[in-house]
């Protein structure tokens, strides 16, 4: 208020000014024209006298608007108006209206221009090379970050770039790669399912990284079906996946928490059904390690590396070497005990040595019919990952598989390995180990990689290629085989290097030829078979099968028939092979085969039990026998929480062919302590009719053994015998109406 009031006073004085000049000038003009009078010049001297008090005017109206505009913003935070001071005021305020009118129309258009700007900036492109730039602020140390003179270069080297194709600077960053970029930076492991989460991006590049950036809350989609895959990433939309790596950086689970409270139920749902969906069943699951392959055979022929004998077997018709062995004769043995993985290396630089004639035979000797087994650990040459098998925990390998270092001569009676030529280096600085991919060169390269398939009932091959981009120096990938639509239909052969950014590889031919061979194919689908199938494949039936004399009841002349059971000296019940027919015919009437030899390689426990309760086998009582025929052994089982465990193993002896043991399912009737003329049996338990379980044969007296050796092998004449010791165990164990399968 007091400054309006000095404003008012102000204006007042500006007036009077005004109207004093005005008098002077008709004072100055009145004396202009007395003295004029005198000498002549009135018109000159009026006008100059006009001049100078209008000029004077003009200066004290310019002094004033200049004090009123100057004093306008100071008016502005007072209250009221002084419209009502003066018609002069009035004017005033006026003008200063429509020069404010003018700033803010000014105003507004700048600041139309700069949201117009704003706008543009949030909309521009982001380049591969400003999201890696904005990722090395986040993840390397600042001292590192400054020193940085090629962002691209320094994102392959540290594997920011893993599985983007193209690499430049200038490259417009999508949607699909940003994902993938994120997952590589927060070393996320990509998602493998079914559930096609996305429309556009099922057979994309990096879909299953996608897949795990959406699980972990890190991206979601341009709508609920498509997730705008080739769409560039907007400057305004990478500073939110910025702010959401740092989070997910610093706490992941918190990081998520904080997401999935705000996203909702839909997206939490989705996630989990995409989860859901990450089985994948191989067509080809591989056997157990431990399980029975063969018999390691004696070989009749010698094998020599550089002139040096060496310790050598036959398994599967094949001359094998064991690797232990090959330390003595040029070679290293590299374990990788991650992956449990054996390299074969030449070692150039060391002397052969060899062992001796003695040791040799020893070797070989203690060795010999032991069993083969399947081993899970994986022997590599080169890139090529060659059949392997265990003897005694040892690993067993096929002599050819050797060729890679040299030539292999074979004469019948020697096999010769000459170390002349190695070509298990490629040149590609790549390696094959387990299912990971590594660049040992000295920058990151691009690796395609075929996989090799084999459908056993069409006995065809299938491939599938992939290329794995920017693995880093000195880094890895991992290979997923679910991916891919063989997994669950073909079985895996082998994954081959087919080229690099950098070179072709020199062996790819050769690589595919050798993983077409038929011992690797053999050893591939003898390893991969259905667990079910190989377990039940351990069992088989003892059946003797005879060829008939002569034409006798109903049987012709040269038929083969199975024979069930009989009466010793009297008679045969049969099974015609062809017809199906049965019927008892003369002893004597049969021609049949000698007894087999006892089958040494015993199931292990837990193979017994995941047996008998795989094929479902019930009995009235709380037991279970099972007698293999086979292996000359019985097995008892007993029930604990609705499955059969194994109680007991008992070698046994059974009928001979001539005298055979019936096969087929029975029960428990009677029992007795003894029984026998001129000799004793005891513990004896029935099986069916004649046919008992009881001891081996005693003196008459029960005191003395009378047959040694016999458990184990075909020697009675239809009884099943033990040892008095199981046979007393036996008769105080199992119970009336226990279930008995002989087979």
């Amino acid at each position: 208020m007091f400054l309006h009031q000095l404003r008012i006073g102000g204006l007042r004085m500006k007036t009077r000014k005004l109207l004093l000049l005005w008098i002077y000038r008709v004072i100055f003009i009145l004396a202009i024209i007395i003295l004029s009078s005198f000498i002549g010049s009135n018109t000159i001297l009026v006008a100059y006298a006009d001049e100078t008090i209008t000029g004077a005017i003009e200066e004290t109206y310019k002094e004033t608007n200049t004090e009123e505009i100057s004093g306008q913003d100071d008016q502005d935070l007072e209250e009221g108006s002084v419209a009502e001071e003066g018609e002069e005021i009035e004017e005033t305020e006026s003008g200063n209206e429509t020069e404010r009118i003018q700033e803010d129309g000014h105003t507004q258009e700048e600041n139309a221009k700069n949201a117009t700007t704003q706008d543009e900036i949030e909309n521009i492109d982001i380049t591969l090379e400003e999201c890696i730039k904005e990722l090395v602020k986040i993840f390397t140390p600042t001292e590192e970050n400054e020193i940085v003179d090629d962002y691209i270069i320094f994102g392959e080297n540290q594997g920011y770039l893993k599985g983007i194709p193209n690499r430049k600077k200038d490259q417009v960053l999508t949607r699909g790669n940003l994902a993938r970029i994120m997952c590589n930076v927060l070393n996320i492991q990509p998602i493998y399912s079914k559930d096609p989460l996305f429309s556009d991006i099922k057979g994309q590049l990096n879909e299953e990284y996608i897949k795990a950036a959406y699980a972990e809350y890190l991206f979601d989609g341009i709508n609920q079906g498509e997730f705008g895959y080739n769409h560039a990433v907007k400057r305004e939309h990478f500073e939110i996946i910025l702010d959401r790596i740092k989070s997910y950086k610093a706490n992941p689970q918190a990081f998520k928490g904080k997401m999935k409270a705000v996203s909702g139920t839909n997206k939490a749902e989705k996630i989990k059904k995409l989860l859901s969906m990450t089985t994948y069943k191989s067509a080809a699951k591989k056997i157990d390690s431990g399980t029975y392959m063969g018999i390691l055979k004696k070989n009749q022929s010698k094998v020599f590396i550089n002139g040096y004998q060496i310790p050598s077997f036959i398994y599967n018709d094949s001359t094998v070497l064991f690797l232990s062995d090959l330390k003595q004769y040029g070679f290293n043995l590299d374990w990788n005990d991650a992956l449990k993985a054996i390299c074969i290396q030449r070692a150039k630089d060391q002397a052969i040595t060899g062992l001796s004639t003695e040791e040799i035979k020893k070797r070989e000797e203690s060795l010999v019919n032991h069993k083969v087994v399947y081993t899970n650990t994986s022997v590599y040459i080169g890139n090529r990952k060659i059949p392997c098998y265990s003897v005694n925990n040892s690993s067993l390998i096929y002599v050819n598989d050797l060729s890679l270092f040299g030539s292999v001569e074979w004469n019948g009676k020697e096999v010769k390995l000459t170390l002349n030529n190695d070509m298990t280096n490629d040149g590609l600085n790549v390696k094959l180990l387990g299912n990971k991919v590594y660049n040992c060169n000295n920058a990151s390269i691009d690796v395609e990689i075929v996989h090799l398939w084999y459908d056993e009932k069409s006995r065809s091959f299938s491939t599938d290629e992939d290329i794995f981009y920017s693995i880093p120096k000195n880094g890895s990938e991992t290979i997923h085989l679910e991916k891919y639509a063989s997994y669950e239909k073909k079985a895996y052969i082998g994954t081959i290097i087919k080229k690099t950014s950098l070179s072709v590889n020199p062996l790819y031919e050769k690589d595919i030829n050798y993983y077409k061979s038929q011992r690797v194919i053999d050893y591939v689908c003898g390893i991969s078979k259905d667990s079910d199938e190989n377990l039940f494949s351990l069992v088989k039936p003892s059946i003797i099968i005879g060829t008939m004399k002569r034409s006798v009841g109903g049987f012709t002349k040269g038929e083969k028939v199975e024979i069930l059971y009989g009466e010793d000296g009297s008679w045969y019940q049969c099974k015609s092979m062809s017809t199906g027919k049965t019927g008892r015919i003369p002893w004597g009437s049969v021609s049949i085969p000698p007894d087999p030899p006892t089958n040494k390689n015993r199931m292990t426990k837990e193979q017994l039990e995941t047996y008998v309760n795989k094929k479902g086998f019930t009995s009235q009582t709380n037991y279970f026998v099972w007698t293999d025929l086979d292996r000359q052994i019985t097995h008892v089982f007993q029930k604990e929480n609705g499955r059969w465990k194994l109680l007991r193993s008992m070698l046994c002896s059974t009928g001979r062919n001539i005298t055979p043991t019936p096969r087929g399912f029975f029960t428990i009737k009677e029992r007795g302590a003894y029984f026998g003329k001129g000799y004793m049996c005891k513990n004896w338990v029935q099986i069916w009719g004649d046919y008992l379980y009881h001891s081996v044969l005693m003196d008459v007296t029960g005191t003395y053994v009378l047959e040694n050796n016999v458990l184990g092998k075909r020697a009675s004449h239809g009884c099943i015998r033990f040892s008095v010791e199981d046979s007393k165990w036996f008769y105080d164990t199992i119970p009336r109406n226990t279930t008995v399968w002989i087979n």
